[in-house]
């Protein structure tokens, strides 16, 4: 099964309520909102659309909306490489630290 099936597959498995839990809830849900270049955000709104109605994914499993951080800064850029993606640094900081209850892309 390719990747990107896979992954289809998860976003649309419902998530098993004894998997989330408060410490997940009291952290921030982040969501990750990305596009390789600036043709695919004009082009695929759809795609960028679906993306941030992540952020009411998050608060439809629980996370309150002053706890959904929508990371989007990086559209139109690459995801060939890390640098010059402020917003995944931040996220993989994040997620390194400790400090979020999830991610959603």
């Amino acid at each position: 099964m390719r990747l990107c099936n896979r992954r289809k597959m998860m976003m649309i498995m419902p998530l098993s309520a004894n998997k989330l839990r408060n410490e997940h809830l009291t952290r921030p849900a982040l969501v990750y909102v990305r596009q390789s270049t600036l043709m695919q955000v004009r082009d695929n709104t759809a795609s960028t659309t679906r993306q941030y109605d992540l952020a009411t994914r998050a608060q439809d499993l629980g996370w309150p909306a002053s706890l959904v951080k929508v990371i989007d800064q990086d559209q139109g850029r690459s995801g060939a490489s890390h640098s010059a993606r402020d917003g995944f640094e931040y996220l993989i900081a994040e997620v390194g630290l400790g400090r979020a209850g999830a991610v959603l892309c």
